[in-house]
């Protein structure tokens, strides 16, 4: 297991160095002076040949190019990701700040779509062909085929204009109002589980039926063993290997979700930190946010492996 979990680390440790440096070049070779775009977007007058030499000066922009890769990657790695050409803020820190509302927002994401996916995954595959099959598999594609965004407003139009239930937009902080931090985050966590709740179900269902179909369930079955324990027993961990490759494909989008649902709700969380920095051009901002995306999606990819290889020893023969 050890050696299996080294080489997984290897081959994200390789992936995310090219990540880093393709985000890089990216942003360099973008066309035009892009730096100069983004500095007056920002509010700075850029007047003469020496101001764009000082400010070139203080962002490294003077340096050859392989030069500075290297002052910004070792930069990065220590913690000094640079400054935010529309706020003048340190780009860590406010990565710091925005962080534990993006996370609070996963975190009520994916409690409700493991509350809802799962245990209608797993009625739709007990019940199949049944009227009640029908209702979850048509729920799940709906769910899954609505844009989150049109889903948002829809969710904002019913439950905060007609039933004014929630607040429709704005975040309140869990040490303020505990109350009102749950129901500031309830629409936008519901909006951005929806999705993959539908397709959890989807996935659950498919799984469980193949796996109740094998040998070893009827073998369970002859043995006089109640359903509920055949499911709970024997059925449910060997279907989970799939539905595990879901759920890490579910969380590792869930970065790129909230980078529109952050904006439509007026959440002040890394997603709305990386739309106004795209507007802005805030260059240092974005490099770092499309780092932290790529180390969500590789974090998760690794985690999905280790978890292949407890639920089925065979994996870590390959």
């Amino acid at each position: 297991m050890g050696r299996f979990i080294a080489i997984r680390l290897m081959h994200a440790l390789i992936v995310l160095f090219i990540v880093i440096v393709l985000v890089f070049l990216v942003t360099r070779l973008i066309p035009g002076d892009a730096f100069l775009v983004a500095v007056a977007a920002s509010g700075v007058e850029v007047d003469s040949a020496k101001t764009v030499k000082v400010l070139e000066e203080f962002y490294g922009l003077n340096k050859p190019f392989y030069e500075q890769f290297l002052i910004w990657l070792v930069n990065f790695v220590s913690g000094d990701w640079g400054e935010s050409i529309g706020t003048g803020g340190d780009v860590l820190e406010m990565f710091l700040d925005r962080c534990p509302i993006t996370l609070q927002l996963f975190f009520w994401a994916t409690l409700w779509q493991f509350l809802i996916g799962i245990p209608a995954g797993v009625i739709s595959a007990l019940k199949r062909n049944s009227r009640t099959d029908m209702a979850i598999t048509t729920g799940a594609l709906i769910g899954f085929a609505i844009p989150p965004f049109w889903q948002a407003i829809v969710m904002i139009y019913l439950f905060a204009v007609l039933l004014p239930i929630f607040p429709p937009s704005g975040y309140v902080s869990f040490a303020e109002d505990p109350m009102g931090n749950v129901m500031s985050m309830a629409l936008p966590s519901m909006v951005l589980g929806t999705s993959g709740a539908a397709l959890l179900a989807r996935y659950v269902r498919s799984s469980l039926l193949e796996v109740m179909s094998q040998d070893f369930v009827r073998t369970a079955r002859a043995k006089g063993l109640g359903e509920r324990a055949v499911v709970t027993l024997h059925a449910m961990k060997p279907a989970m290997i799939p539905v595990v490759t879901v759920v890490g494909l579910i969380w590792a989008g869930l970065l790129g979700g909230s980078f529109i649902l952050e904006f439509v709700f007026a959440l002040p969380g890394l997603g709305r930190m990386t739309v106004d920095a795209i507007y802005q051009r805030d260059f240092p901002v974005i490099q770092a946010m499309l780092i932290i995306v790529s180390l969500n999606v590789l974090f998760m990819n690794f985690i999905v492996d280790v978890l292949y290889a407890y639920l089925d020893p065979r994996v870590r023969l390959r």
